[in-house]
């Protein structure tokens, strides 16, 4: 799944969406030197450590991450997550109970059915906050290394942002095959290695928030494809919300410098906000997807390799 055409709506409130990210962008020929290799375990850098949950799983089965934001400095960093068995599983079975609950039939072909509960609507808010209340207990020890390193690197909130940012972007894209809503929840992103547009831009959403950093996730029906929007003073393409500006984070693209966006994903300019509430409790206020129009910030600058 990723962006979501709205197909029907009937009288009972069921809703048919078909979607999927159209693609992953690699915009790799342009920002990485020819010859360049992907960092590994022995590329000199920054080891943030292995975060854990829960705090008694076994560090030895992590799941190893080494990726590289030449426009940080040292470029290269390692970090390690181990999500035990059990609390994977249970993450699972709370995704499909999510599914069962609002009548969640798979259609085929990228296509389903579901039934919005009262306070939510076709941007599937309700779904993407769901999903991130059960998976903060799980994301949290993640979210506390990379706010360790900031902290102790000094870093500003632009830099910050990046480094959040070029970690998510170096989780290797993948459509979700049998998941409800085409959607992976974020704590199984990080343990399997993997996921697609929004399912990234979830947990890219998820560790801003852990650090104060104001975001919203950006849906568009004609590219089938999800970004997230964040409220930092960047250079590039931004989308107004609610009288903030916030840069558009392409979570699929190696490199992409925070506001960067292709030119072909404002032909047509139809981005939606869709404002993802991140909580442990079960009380939340309801929160309408709002439209927005791209082109409200400074020209980004120029993505020729550096």
């Amino acid at each position: 799944m990723s962006g979501r055409t709205l197909l029907a709506l009937t009288a009972t409130s069921c809703v048919f969406v078909a979607g999927c990210c159209c693609c992953a962008f690699d915009i790799n020929d342009l920002l990485t030197p020819s010859g360049e290799e992907e960092p590994s375990a022995t590329t000199p850098g920054v080891d943030l450590g292995v975060a854990v949950y829960p705090e008694a799983t076994p560090a030895s089965g992590a799941t190893k991450y080494a990726w590289r934001d030449r426009r940080l400095e040292p470029p290269v960093y390692r970090a390690g997550y181990a999500l035990a068995a059990d609390e994977q599983r249970d993450v699972d079975a709370a995704h499909h109970e999510l599914a069962q609950r609002l009548k969640y039939q798979d259609a085929g072909d990228g296509a389903f059915k579901w039934v919005p509960p009262p306070g939510c609507d076709v941007s599937m808010q309700c779904i993407f906050e769901s999903l991130a209340e059960r998976s903060k207990p799980d994301v949290d020890p993640l979210a506390a290394r990379f706010k360790a390193r900031i902290q102790e690197a000094k870093l500003g909130t632009l830099d910050a942002v990046e480094l959040m940012t070029s970690f998510v972007q170096a989780i290797p894209y993948e459509i979700p095959k049998d998941r409800p809503f085409g959607l992976m929840p974020p704590a199984l992103v990080v343990s399997g290695k993997k996921g697609d547009c929004d399912s990234k831009a979830l947990l890219l959403h998820m560790l801003l928030d852990s650090i104060g950093v104001d975001s919203v996730l950006l849906n568009s029906n004609a590219h089938r494809h999800a970004m997230l929007g964040v409220a930092v003073p960047a250079q590039g393409e931004k989308i107004r919300y609610q009288g903030r500006e916030y840069a558009f984070v392409e979570t699929t693209a190696k490199s992409a410098p925070v506001g960067w966006i292709s030119k072909e994903m404002l032909k047509p300019n139809d981005w939606v906000v869709v404002p993802v509430r991140i909580r442990s409790s079960e009380k939340a206020p309801k929160n309408d997807a709002t439209t927005g129009k791209a082109g409200d910030g400074p020209k980004p600058k120029s993505t020729k390799k550096r």
